[in-house]
């Protein structure tokens, strides 16, 4: 009996002392942990936000080894970043617009909002506009749209009568070249020394913020571009006004020998400031609002954007010659060293241009 007590005993000492000496190690350990932690400065785990992704992992930064390869992993994550942000769909917001059913209940179609670097993407509505020419593969500097008037005539015909063929369709040939875009900064060697991170982030952040405004810009700028034809006047309400616009673009289309029908699908670009003008309108019903009180076409999107002035707002059949040309992503350029500034010169760059082909699909429509 005596012999089990002693037995015990012993092993609650054991047991005891492994705890305490765990305990001490875990506190060793943690403290370790602490001051490598505090060798870290406090921006780098701040880190910017671009888009809803975080740029770059400054807490791992201490195992990437040199300088030189610290500065090769932080250009290369900015190369991925990039690429990501390219990848994201445009971002759209579930709203029941116009359609067949009057009282606007079944699957809505949606609206596409701009967004900013606050948010989780890029404007780029107008990307609903222009359907994409695939230039990346290809040895061409530019490509054709043809305004075509005209093409085949199909005649009725009696069994083994000769097919009458028609001439070929006269139109404008316009060639769309690219336009390269590039731009740098300058990584300079004690930001990553002294751990001034924070200084790179922003600088990256800003240059994917600048890319992805001038490509709004250029887009939206060649609907501003149109001339005074594609005017259309207001007419007693939004409402009208818009069913008019969509008209006159099928009748015009149809005389110019574009292949579209009455259910085609409208995008409306717009200021923000008219946003909740234009909702209104596509809100209506017959129900609500009585005969003729509502929008008969269909609208498959809205477009806004602060870079669409906010006197008149545009309604537009997309795609067909509303083309967008892509030849090169915007890429990153090898480093090159800048000893006259003690960093390096890293070169962004990529290409791209975009054309209205036929203004008949665009109405300007005005506010009053």
């Amino acid at each position: 009996m005596r012999n089990n007590i002693k037995s015990v005993a012993i092993w609650s000492l054991l047991i005891v002392a492994s705890i305490v000496i765990f305990s001490v190690s875990a506190v060793f350990a943690h403290d370790e942990g602490a001051a490598a932690v505090a060798a870290i400065p406090a921006p780098l785990f701040l880190g910017t936000m671009l888009y809803g992704r975080k740029m770059f992992d400054w807490t791992k930064v201490k195992e990437l080894g040199s300088m030189d390869e610290v500065r090769k992993a932080i250009v290369e994550r900015g190369a991925e970043l990039m690429k990501e942000i390219a990848d994201m769909p445009v971002p759209r917001e579930g709203v029941k617009l116009s359609g067949p059913d009057a009282t606007l209940i079944g699957a809505g179609n949606p609206v596409v909002l701009v967004q900013s670097d606050t948010v989780k993407t890029p404007d780029r509505g107008y990307e609903i506009l222009f359907d994409e020419v695939d230039m990346r593969a290809s040895s061409n500097d530019a490509f054709d749209v043809l305004d075509v008037s005209g093409g085949v005539v199909f005649y009725q015909i009696k069994p083994g009568e000769e097919v009458k063929l028609s001439k070929i369709g006269k139109g404008a040939l316009t060639s769309v070249k690219y336009l390269r875009f590039a731009g740098g900064l300058n990584i300079l060697d004690d930001w990553i020394r002294f751990n001034k991170f924070y200084l790179i982030d922003k600088l990256f952040a800003d240059t994917t913020r600048n890319w992805w405004s001038n490509r709004a810009t250029l887009f939206y700028s060649l609907l501003a571009a149109l001339g005074a034809g594609i005017n259309q006047a207001f007419d007693t309400s939004d409402i009208k006004t818009i069913n008019n616009a969509c008209a006159n673009i099928l009748v015009d289309c149809e005389a110019a020998g574009l292949p579209v029908d009455e259910n085609a699908q409208f995008v409306i670009t717009c200021n923000p400031l008219l946003k909740a003008r234009i909702m209104e309108a596509l809100a209506m019903t017959f129900q609500t609002q009585g005969v003729n009180k509502k929008i008969v076409y269909n609208i498959s999107s809205v477009v806004t954007s602060s870079k669409v002035a906010a006197t008149s707002y545009y309604v537009s059949l997309p795609g067909l010659n509303n083309q967008r040309g892509e030849w090169e992503d915007l890429t990153s350029r090898p480093a090159q060293r800048d000893e006259q500034h003690l960093g390096s010169v890293n070169i962004w760059t990529g290409a791209y241009n975009g054309i209205i082909g036929q203004s008949k699909q665009h109405k300007r429509c005005a506010l009053a």
